[in-house]
């Protein structure tokens, strides 16, 4: 009798344990963000099927071919001048340096970093000028305080600090034009403060950036705004995002968003909220992204007045293994508009707007991954 009232109660504390656990795994499915969390934890990318840098590099160039320089061959090689003055190396060219002066390079390597410490100065590259591990107090290639600086045909490559957020440009001031600007193989291409003001990104290229989740392909602070144009982000690494922005305004047109075999995170993470426009743009999540979100909006609590998204005349390709998310926003109180856009990916997306959905590239007509179009004009 004892044998057989044990055997009840193991048996009935098992199907207790078997239900319980069955409430568990729906609560968890239902439940969005634990269920992002969970898969974005554990989702990773086989060796097998991890592609190194050269291998990334050879996917990039074969949509997008090889940046190369504005300007060739103006200056004579490592030729430095400062409003049409020489100077004999970069750190007493620094040093003449007063508000509004612009500081010309010639073609060649560049070890020594700038640190700008005046307003208005313009830096040029008049050939193909390249910054390659030049750091300035730990922070940066080029590490600009002073305000309403433009920098201009510039490569930079290599940037690594003790704090694993080296960036190719540091603002610690604000107002800030990159223009044809080639930023790859670094921690960070653009990092900000906390009140950038106005940064304008034109015609540049922002490649193989990242470094363990907390460094991304540009970081633009809160106090800011934030204007895209004609220029591409691509394949950030180590779990980085391509473009994460907390500006009051995000604006990103005629652009190319893609994560192609890199292990990047989100294409765009907008944190705290804010108005964003995305407009004629290729946003593409590769196979191997860590995280299935493609935009993550207020996830980090919310700091602007207006919260609002639109996408508009886009190509967003999803391609993901695993989950894919268009956008991932905090709350249900944000104001979203989709139009005209093409999405193509195994998910049926289900948005407002007019949008047309395809299940393949193929049946979209768009070439065999990894190749990646070009955006539409306005």
């Amino acid at each position: 009798m004892i044998k057989r009232l044990n055997k009840l109660i193991v048996g009935y504390m098992a199907l207790v344990g078997f239900v319980a656990h069955i409430g568990l795994v729906y609560v968890l499915i239902g439940n969005p963000k634990i269920r992002y969390g969970i898969e974005n934890k554990f989702f990773t990318v086989s060796e097998k099927n991890k592609k190194n840098s050269a291998e990334i590099q050879e996917e990039i160039n074969a949509s997008f071919g090889k940046w190369t320089p504005k300007y060739i061959n103006q200056l004579g090689e490592n030729k430095i001048l400062v409003n049409g003055r020489e100077f004999p190396d970069l750190t007493s060219a620094l040093d003449a340096l007063r508000d509004g002066d612009t500081l010309e390079l010639g073609a060649g390597v560049y070890k020594t970093p700038l640190f700008i410490r005046k307003n208005g100065i313009t830096v040029v590259g008049r050939g193909h000028v390249i910054f390659d591990g030049a750091v300035a107090g730990g922070k940066g290639a080029i590490v600009i305080k002073g305000n309403s600086a433009t920098i201009d045909n510039i490569e930079c490559r290599g940037i690594k600090v003790p704090d694993q957020n080296g960036a190719c440009v540091r603002l610690e001031g604000g107002n800030l034009l990159l223009n044809h600007v080639y930023f790859h193989d670094s921690e960070q291409g653009l990092l900000t403060g906390k009140q950038p003001e106005l940064v304008k990104i034109k015609d540049s290229r922002f490649e193989l950036l990242g470094r363990r989740g907390k460094s991304h392909g540009i970081y633009v602070g809160v106090g800011g705004e934030l204007y895209i144009e004609d220029s591409l982000f691509i394949a950030a690494v180590d779990q980085g995002h391509e473009i994460k922005s907390r500006a009051r305004v995000t604006e990103i047109v005629r652009s190319v968003v893609a994560s192609l075999s890199s292990d990047s995170s989100r294409l765009i993470d907008i944190p705290n909220g804010g108005i964003v426009s995305i407009r004629n743009s290729i946003l593409e999540k590769g196979p191997g992204s860590v995280n299935s979100d493609l935009i993550g909006y207020g996830l980090e609590g919310y700091k602007h007045k207006s919260n609002y998204v639109e996408l508009k005349n886009n190509v967003v390709i999803m391609e993901r293994k695993g989950r894919n998310n268009l956008l991932h926003a905090a709350g249900e109180d944000v104001e979203t508009k989709f139009d005209s856009n093409v999405f193509v990916g195994k998910e049926e997306v289900v948005v407002d707007g007019v949008n047309i959905w395809y299940q393949s590239r193929e049946k979209s007509g768009i070439k065999d991954y990894p190749f990646i179009p070009l955006p539409y004009m306005e």
